[in-house]
């Protein structure tokens, strides 16, 4: 009977493979590099001192950009080869999930595994992106796998392998002590309870490993000992050796370990509750689809895995191990203060021991259908109706969020592919880039092949900083493309924003994913206005007068425009708009922006305090010669509702004519 199931065991495990594969090839070079993955690419790109001794100033080990270095040398550097390593990665990920699922609770559940993991959104994302999480996730299981080895078979060469392997986890990411952690609390727990019954004289079952892999009554026992119960006892001498071998392997990094950034607190600002429903809903249906569309799924998931986790005495090691892996590392982050959704992928490594208690929970969901079932049957239970039913409906209800992993593009990577594409096109001589994260030049230069002069600001800059740095671009240049991304970590204070919207005219943002492109024009910055007007919209905002830039322009220009606004009263949201009209009364070009670049919107204005607002309106490089007009106004951003404008108390429309342009 064991060899027809194993039989049936491998064909099943493959057809889970080459779906597996179809899902993480499909669509592989889409999207663009984003940032993160702009840096692994040129981190391995590097010579081998050079990656480890920029590691060594990381919040990541160099394992992983070492692989790749040595992964891109025949594959070359395209978006699919350097994301096929994730893809193969993610493929080991599978089959070693199967087969640990085989090892402790049978076939059946070890093919419902790696189904699981084959399918799962998360591990599909992750498995195409060039970066270490897949890696993560296969090092997790692989070690899993090894230590289950040690339970039933403690020989050196399987120690020796285990030591390796942990280890390697240690060089590829600083969340695998967290998995460390778990396998230490189950060698131990299982060492004092067996030390407690021998203390009591009398010898217990109770995590033995005593396990039926079928687990059913009137299933035949594959052997006269199944394979998942421990045959030797693992000493724990051998153990405290082998952590020794591991921190012997890791000693060399560990200085630079503890030097190491860290990964930025998420401060406590969240609910235990919401977490805890956020790290289940990226387990199961991934960071591709919201919780509240997904409520149903994740309802179901829950009653898998309390099913998978269904207390059995003869199965007790099985359910600890799997109990122990996916909650420790939990734990940890909360205690940790880690829970924030950029750290969502590290739960990679907690995935395997998710789809085994799930599969499992299957697998006792459809017991009741095998009491009475012909031998044939038995044989090839992991192709039985019902199972295969049940796997089909999960597949089904995880599409919606691999269609957004794939279509969508709202959880797209950021374009930088685009980004760069923009520029190069919309770029003139006299130009600049400013990158307002250091860590933005690796993946834009990777894309942009152009010759603008890059500028990568500063990281965290103080006000003198931001000046000092700034000032001399402003001079260089007459125009400057921004890409703003991360703020929150690169420049918290805004700085380098604030600064530009000073000293500059911003003429237009677009987003590419998370990341904003903005265009500024530079020109002279008058603080007073050149023509004194007395206009009101509504009754709480004053124009005191503005200043136009000196032209002609030619198209491609960014025209500076500077208003001089005031508060009568205290004012609800509006947002300012320059129209630029051509003599048939054609818009041809326009700037709809809150004051200062959308950093001091009306709302937050003080009654009489004076505004200086400088916006740029840029003008379409195809735009014909001739003669245009300029109008500004105010709208209401929810409603689209214009502001009523009087001048001199005397009703006027709803815009204001600022001057004519003259195009050559």
């Amino acid at each position: 009977m064991k060899a027809k199931t194993y039989g049936v065991f491998l064909p099943a495990l493959l057809l889970v493979l080459l779906l597996a594969a179809g899902l993480r090839f499909y669509r592989l070079d889409t999207q663009s590099f984003w940032s993160d993955e702009g840096n692994a690419i040129r981190a391995a790109q590097r010579s081998i001192p050079l990656v480890i001794a920029a590691a060594r100033g990381d919040i990541h080990p160099p394992g992983y950009y070492l692989l790749l270095h040595f992964w891109r040398i025949p594959t070359g550097d395209s978006e699919f080869a350097v994301r096929a390593l994730s893809v193969y990665i993610g493929l080991l990920t599978v089959a070693l999930t199967g087969r640990l699922g085989r090892r402790m609770l049978g076939h059946g559940v070890g093919v419902g595994a790696a189904f699981l993991a084959a399918v799962s959104p998360l591990a599909v994302y992750y498995s195409q992106e060039a970066r270490m999480y897949s890696l993560l996730g296969l090092i997790s299981v692989a070690s899993t796998d090894l230590l289950w080895s040690l339970f039933r078979r403690p020989r050196p060469l399987t120690g020796l392998l285990y030591a390796l392997v942990v280890a390697a986890g240690l060089y590829v990411h600083y969340f695998f002590p967290f998995i460390l952690v778990a396998h230490n609390l189950l060698v131990f727990g299982r060492w004092g309870l067996r030390a407690g019954d021998r203390f009591r004289g009398r010898a217990r079952s109770y995590l033995s490993g005593d396990n039926c892999q079928d687990c059913f009554p009137g299933d035949p026992v594959p052997g006269p000992v199944p394979e998942g119960q421990p045959r030797e006892e693992l000493p724990l001498r051998k153990w405290l050796a082998l952590q020794g071998l591991v921190v012997l392997l890791y000693l060399p990094w560990l200085p630079a370990a503890l030097r190491a950034t860290g990964w930025p607190s998420a401060g406590r600002g969240y609910t235990l509750e919401a977490a805890l429903l956020d790290i289940f809903r990226v387990l199961t249906v991934g960071i591709t689809q919201e919780a509240i569309p997904a409520r149903p799924v994740l309802i179901g998931a829950g009653v898998l895995l309390a099913l998978g986790l269904w207390p059995r005495r003869k199965i007790a090691l099985v359910r600890t191990t799997l109990a122990l892996w996916l909650l420790v590392p939990l734990v940890l982050i909360f205690a940790f203060d880690l829970y924030k959704p950029a750290y969502l992928k590290f739960l990679l490594a907690i995935l395997p021991p998710f789809h085994i208690l799930l599969a499992a929970g299957v697998h006792n969901l459809v017991r009741p259908f095998r009491r009475s079932r012909p031998p044939l049957a038995s044989a090839l239970y992991p192709c039985t109706f019902h199972a295969l039913m049940f796997y089909a409906l999960t597949f089904y209800v995880l599409l919606p969020s691999l269609r957004n992993l794939y279509f969508n593009p709202a959880y797209a990577r950021d374009n930088y592919r685009q980004i760069a594409a923009a520029i190069t096109s919309l770029g003139q001589p006299g130009d600049g880039v400013i990158l307002n994260a250091p860590n933005q030049w690796e993946v834009f230069t990777y894309y942009y092949q152009g010759d603008l002069p890059l500028y990568p600001a500063p990281y965290h800059p103080t006000p003198e900083q931001v000046v000092d740095w700034l000032s001399p671009i402003l001079s260089s240049h007459r125009r400057l493309f921004v890409l703003y991304w991360g703020d929150r970590e690169a420049d918290p204070e805004r700085r380098v924003e604030n600064l530009l919207a000073d000293r500059a005219y911003p003429a237009w943002g677009h987003w590419y994913g998370r990341v904003r492109v903005s265009l500024y024009g530079l020109g002279p910055l008058p603080e007073e206005p050149q023509v004194v007007v007395r206009a009101r919209w509504g009754p709480e905002i004053l124009l005191h007068g503005y200043a136009l830039g000196e032209g002609p322009f030619a198209p491609g220009d960014v025209v500076p425009v500077t208003l001089f606004w005031e508060a009568n009263a205290p004012p609800g949201r509006y947002k300012v708009f320059l129209h630029l009209m051509d003599e048939g009364g054609t818009l041809v070009a326009q700037n709809d922006a809150e004051p200062r670049g959308d950093l001091s919107p009306t709302f937050i204005w003080s009654v009489g305090e004076r505004i200086t607002d400088r916006h740029g309106v840029y003008l379409p490089p195809d735009l014909p010669p001739g003669r245009y007009w300029l109008k500004v106004g105010m709208y209401r951003p929810d409603t689209g509702e214009r502001l009523p404008l009087s001048l001199d108390e005397t009703p006027a429309g709803d815009s204001l004519e600022l001057g004519e342009l003259v195009v050559r």
